[in-house]
């Protein structure tokens, strides 16, 4: 009886073991873990220490939460090139109410919050009632939102953020845990509970995975749809604000870089371009990746130029991934 407990312990350990190193998101994991164990080694011990790992979450956690909106969108078959602007419309938004027009800030955190579902709501409506494309309808709200930032503050940043918010972006638990994990930590909940015991979450899997077939077994696609988009600018406006709040200043430039870093985590972590699977715990993953890319090259010493490249290359790995599962999805 206690060899074949032995043996039943090992087989589930080695089914473990084996579902890390087939999955996506497992071996991005892996892979993550690996670049880590390297730079610390190369740097002396510099990247496992408390405040770079701090350091690092925090940076990592406005990636993964605008990869949070993108991985919902993704899941639909469609794709959100606003994320960025939506964040920087939204830190805007709130910048504007707390420092021009004296609204307390909590009030302008969710007026900033609803601006960006409205945001959200916009590409939806143009994608469902008019049933044109996500990338063309992203791309033009992108340029949209973008440039109302720009005539609005005319390129100057908005500064003075009241400090008794500040700490929302600033601060630790314990002196450990920055805020902005934990409230990525708390959506990513929030958004797994949806995604997998809901039937709102259940539909976006089946409508990215065959819209037709949805809409023959009585599901909203439009509805559906809209939610989702609602919901990605939701998420991207939270990321812009959290921003706000961590610079102590709204910044034209907030957002700017995090399309295709969001891209690339939920792809890395699995989730399909052609929608129908994939999931927010790879995203998470994914986010941390690209994270882990970009700071070990700060902390090695190496240009930040560099950080283009590399991201490049990871974009075209993660759409190569996509594309060969894709093909082995096909051939089964």
């Amino acid at each position: 009886m206690e060899s074949l407990g032995k043996k039943s312990f090992a087989q589930t350990l080695g089914k473990g073991v084996k579902s890390i190193f087939t999955s996506t998101a497992g071996v991005v994991f892996v892979v993550t873990m690996l670049i880590t164990l390297f730079v610390n080694i190369a740097t002396n011990g510099n990247f496992y220490t408390a405040y770079n790992i701090s350091t690092f979450t925090r940076t990592a956690c406005f990636t993964i939460i605008v990869g949070f909106a993108q991985t919902l969108v993704l899941l639909l078959g469609g794709i959100d090139l606003s994320v960025a602007s939506v964040a920087g419309l939204a830190s805007m938004v709130f910048a504007m109410l707390v420092l021009v027009m004296g609204v307390d800030p909590y009030v302008a955190i969710a007026i900033a919050m609803i601006a960006g579902i409205g945001m959200g709501a916009l590409n939806g409506i143009f994608i469902c009632g008019l049933g044109l494309t996500p990338f063309i309808v992203t791309l033009a709200t992108s340029s949209l939102f973008k440039g109302i930032v720009y005539v609005a503050t005319q390129g100057f940043p908005l500064t003075g953020i009241p400090e008794s918010v500040t700490v929302i972006g600033q601060g630790s638990l314990g002196g450990i845990l920055p805020y902005p994990v934990i409230i990525m930590i708390v959506l990513a909940v929030v958004l797994i509970f949806i995604l997998k015991l809901t039937s709102f979450g259940r539909h976006i899997y089946a409508v990215g995975g065959n819209e037709e077939a949805s809409k023959i077994v009585g599901i909203r696609v439009n509805k559906t749809k809209m939610g989702v988009y609602c919901m990605a600018g939701l998420l991207s406006a939270i990321a812009g604000v959290l921003m706000v709040l961590r610079m102590g200043s709204s910044q034209v430039n907030i957002g700017e870089n995090w399309v295709m870093p969001s891209i690339t985590a939920a792809v890395l972590g699995g989730t399909s371009m052609n929608g129908g699977s994939g999931g927010i715990g790879g995203t998470i993953v994914g986010g941390f990746l690209m994270a882990t890319i970009s700071y070990s090259i700060s902390l090695l010493g190496i240009s930040s130029y560099w950080d283009q490249v590399v991201t490049g290359l990871v974009v075209l790995i993660a759409i190569s991934i996509d594309a060969i599962r894709r093909k082995k999805q096909a051939s089964v």
